[in-house]
């Protein structure tokens, strides 16, 4: 019984996982070390706002058989346009990234003497090895696991840490002063929290895959659940990071290291301080084993999106050409269509990311501050998008939002309308 229970969850852990290395390992750490416990709320209410936005992913593919990215061809070209720069940006910027960390990680613990370059290089070439050589239902459980690893590791270094910590003279609570470079990083904090809206995408492609390999369309209860438990395993990440860059960075006044490799060491040093010295390699590995799976989730996702919008512009969408179908080969129609181009694209995207790792690490900034602005420029347009796609006719009455979800859906489009504002005007004009 537990096995035909866990055998229903996949895209939710997945989803998970691929917000550990985006957002949550560096930025709710760093948020934790400089301002203590008081972008908690920040965290809570961002990943509250952006709900919506990363469930309709599931649920547009449980009620339609398919991807958001039909969606966005059934809205027109601007809305096409609009998710094409922001899976460019994931793709080979956001992707090298979370290489270039991963390697830095792997460094430190291994004391290799190698340059970072080669190092990266490695990890990418053996990452997409692990995808081209297996299959969904493969890489679903090499995430699972590494994630569920992880987890435990979390709570139980969030918990001897509590233990341990003397905060008595320790204000946690500070006052942030708003000066420009507070308000970037907390505009920073919120725009990537949990991750990118564009991950919304991913969902719906990793439920169609999930389907596939079930043999039968997901039900709505079973989607909905997986979806909800990878989300409250995100959020509790997200916290659990906070949390000990609170009470091990800044309760002892550290700050946090900057560069891939120096803080790949401070990682695990806050880790081995709340656990013990003994549970070095344990914690090195299970580190290591949940950057490789958020590196996983990207290099997979990225080449299934592209595919897919690369399907569709080659053949057009297929539900006003064709006779109505049973769900289920609906769903094997839009996974072959994106699979048939899955291993080009994932070759493609390790040759960029190579490139963008052997040549312009010296402009990483540049990349990274790009792929920033793109995904907080996007993500109001991407969550509207996904909001008008779960109100169209193509999704079933019954299906639909709840007036409840459409008003939580706005309001969360809403603000972060108004942060991409206020991003325009400190991070790109000021």
């Amino acid at each position: 019984m537990l096995k035909n229970i866990s055998s229903k969850f996949g895209p939710g852990i997945l989803f998970a996982a691929s917000s550990v290395g985006t957002s949550h390992l560096v930025q709710s750490t760093r948020a934790g070390a400089e301002f203590g416990f008081t972008l908690a709320l920040l965290i809570l209410f961002t990943c509250l706002l952006k709900y919506p936005a990363f469930r309709f992913g599931t649920d547009y593919a449980v009620a339609t058989g398919k991807t958001l990215i039909d969606a966005y061809f059934k809205q027109g070209r601007s809305s096409v346009f609009v998710y094409i720069i922001e899976v460019l940006a994931t793709m080979f910027i956001a992707a090298s990234a979370v290489t270039v960390v991963c390697a830095g990680l792997i460094s430190s613990v291994l004391a290799i003497d190698v340059s970072i370059k080669v190092v990266s290089i490695g990890v990418l070439l053996f990452c997409v090895a692990i995808l081209l050589g297996g299959s969904y239902a493969r890489f679903e459980k090499i995430t699972t696991f590494f994630v569920s690893l992880f987890m435990v590791l979390i709570c139980i270094a969030v918990a001897l840490a509590v233990g341990k910590a003397d905060i008595s003279s320790v204000n946690l609570l500070p006052a942030v002063e708003f000066e420009q470079s507070n308000i970037l990083f907390i505009i920073a904090v919120a725009g990537w929290m949990p991750t990118v809206v564009g991950a919304s995408v991913w969902q719906s492609l990793w439920v169609c895959a999930k389907s596939k390999q079930l043999g039968r369309p997901l039900t709505a209860a079973e989607a909905r659940f997986d979806f909800n438990l990878g989300y409250i395993l995100t959020v509790g990440l997200a916290f659990g990071f906070l949390l000990l860059g609170a009470l091990l960075l800044y309760a002892k006044n550290v700050t946090v290291a900057e560069g891939a490799t120096s803080f790949a060491t401070q990682l695990i040093s806050i880790f081995t301080q709340s656990i013990g010295s003994f549970a070095y390699f344990i914690i090195a590995i299970a580190a290591i084993a949940v950057m490789i799976s958020t590196l996983l989730t990207i290099l997979d996702a990225s080449p299934r999106a592209v595919g897919s919008v690369f399907a569709l512009l080659k053949n057009g969408s297929e539900t006003a050409q064709s006779a109505p179908r049973s769900m289920h080969a609906q769903i094997i129609d839009t996974v072959e269509h994106e699979s048939h181009y899955y291993r080009t694209f994932l070759i493609i995207q390790c040759i960029g990311c190579s490139l963008v790792i052997l040549f312009f690490m010296s402009s990483f900034k540049v990349f990274i501050d790009f792929a920033t602005s793109v995904a907080f420029l996007t993500a109001p347009i991407i969550a509207f998008m996904n909001h008008k796609a779960m109100v169209s006719a193509e999704v079933a009455t019954a299906a639909r939002p709840s007036q409840l979800m459409r008003y939580w859906s706005l309001t969360g489009i809403t603000v972060m309308a108004l942060f991409g504002l206020v991003y325009i005007n400190f991070g790109l004009l000021g």
